[in-house]
């Protein structure tokens, strides 16, 4: 089995996304780390090992890395 990470911009960051694990890089350069719950028009929410929600604008994403496992 292998990891395949996916790199998108914060504004490409689709429903389709909901459940993922995540880390997203804001333009700050602060790194957060979570799943994501919900994602609606201008922001998602993210819930954290604490179970705490934070919402994130997407116009703030610079970056959201995605792990995905791989079958080969």
């Amino acid at each position: 089995m292998g990891k395949r990470q996916i790199i998108i911009k914060g504004t490409d960051v689709k429903p389709s996304h909901i459940g993922e694990e995540v880390n997203i890089e804001d333009k700050s350069l602060k790194v957060w780390h979570g799943y994501i719950t919900a994602v609606s028009g201008d922001s998602l929410t993210l819930r954290d090992a604490r179970l705490k929600d934070h919402q994130i604008k997407l116009a703030d994403i610079k970056r959201v890395f995605i792990d995905r496992v791989t079958a080969y």
